[in-house]
């Protein structure tokens, strides 16, 4: 393995940067500050990102993107996570949604989809998955009849109803389509009873409820979506019917991957601004960098970032070339990058001290933005239980 990154990577990393910089960092914390949770969107950020380029990079050229691979949408979630992880994640969660289409859909359902979102500059996907009482059911999969995926679709001339209540979306209320995991067999076991439908955001009886006032990832808007009789067409099914779980395994590595980069980018803002505060914060007579304890931590977190990223670059690697995608990338990308992410945000805020809690100092944001990757694609314990299950079944 060659551990530089492609020229093309690169050039998409300073891209990001900047506009991380330009279009992301002025605005975010004010719109964290935000009391009320949809007002911390910005059409501003989504509309930048289109113009530059990052809305639909990973899409192909003829649907408005760049092609770009794994490897280099990483690289760019990093750069966008370390200036604000909701407004990674808002990329993240579309992007995800595009490699769904492109792995699940036929050739026309991709050109009408993807097509219909390079029209518009604010057009966003949001992946409906989780609901009230479907979580952890649905990242195992638990195999027990009923289990996971309430939300119903029965069969209907021409198409199928929706009917269900899903929560915490990501770009949920903001979306131009919505794809909607439903159950088309109420009796049998997830892996067997579940399909895939591509919803446009103005169908009738599809609805928006609360965005849900997070804790961190305040950019992004996360909320739920109702389901209320919904006619879908029987050509905007994605995928076999009563069987997406088995379509989703490079998608799923896909999404790990790009929530492990957001973690990872947090990560690396919490050590930045950390290493300035120690070269710069004198106590004991020095700066606190010079005290072994200090540096000792500092070390700690660059050792994580450099372990973590190097092995996020190896899963995506993975995914862009491997035919038979090894599903450890599934599961262990994320888990490894959200306990590093809060390792490194603890560490931040003991090593600022008191001035690390107070709001508009930063590190406190840093925290509970870190928090999100307790839950978000999977917590670390269920993420464990998913990991066993595949040595079991070596």
């Amino acid at each position: 393995m060659d551990f530089r990154l492609p020229d093309g990577a690169r050039e998409w990393r300073e891209i990001a940067r900047r506009f991380a910089d330009e279009a992301i960092r002025p605005m975010a914390a004010t719109l964290d500050a935000q009391p009320r949770p949809e007002d911390g969107w910005s059409w501003e950020i989504v509309e930048k990102a289109d113009a530059c380029g990052i809305r639909q990079a990973p899409a192909p050229v003829r649907h408005g993107g760049h092609g770009t691979d794994h490897l280099t949408n990483i690289t760019i979630l990093e750069e966008l996570a370390a200036a604000d992880a909701g407004a990674a994640a808002v990329f993240g969660q579309h992007w995800r949604s595009i490699e769904i289409i492109q792995q699940l859909g036929t050739p026309e359902q991709r050109d009408e989809l993807l097509g219909r979102l390079a029209a518009n500059p604010r057009g966003l996907l949001a992946m409906s998955i989780t609901e009230p009482e479907a979580g952890s059911d649905n990242v195992l999969p638990y195999n027990a009849p009923g289990a996971g995926v309430a939300t119903s679709a029965r069969p209907v001339y021409g198409g199928y109803r929706i009917n269900g209540r899903k929560c915490l979306v990501f770009n949920a209320n903001r979306a131009d389509v919505l794809l909607c995991i439903a159950r088309t067999d109420p009796s049998g076991p997830l892996v067997t009873s579940a399909t895939c439908f591509a919803v446009p955001a103005e169908t009738p009886g599809v609805s928006f409820g609360v965005v849900h006032d997070m804790l961190g990832q305040r950019l992004a808007n996360n909320g739920e979506i109702g389901y209320d009789d919904v006619f879908v067409p029987q050509e905007n099914i994605l995928g076999p019917v009563n069987g997406v779980y088995a379509q989703l395994t490079r998608p799923v590595q896909a999404s790990n991957c790009y929530t492990a980069a957001c973690a990872l980018g947090v990560m690396r803002e919490c050590f930045d601004r950390t290493l300035t505060r120690a070269r710069t914060r004198v106590q004991g007579g020095r700066p606190i960098i010079e005290h072994q304890s200090v540096g000792a931590y500092l070390a700690d977190m660059y050792t994580d970032i450099e372990l973590t990223r190097t092995y996020l670059w190896r899963a995506a690697w993975n995914a862009d070339h491997d035919p038979m995608p090894d599903l450890q990338f599934t599961v262990l990308p994320k888990l490894v990058a959200a306990e590093r992410s809060i390792a490194a945000a603890r560490r931040a805020l003991e090593l600022w001290g008191g001035a690390g809690l107070v709001r508009g100092g930063g590190i406190e944001k840093l925290w509970r933005d870190c928090a999100g990757w307790l839950s978000a694609a999977g917590t670390p314990i269920v993420l464990r239980q998913r990991m066993a299950d595949i040595l079991r079944a070596q």
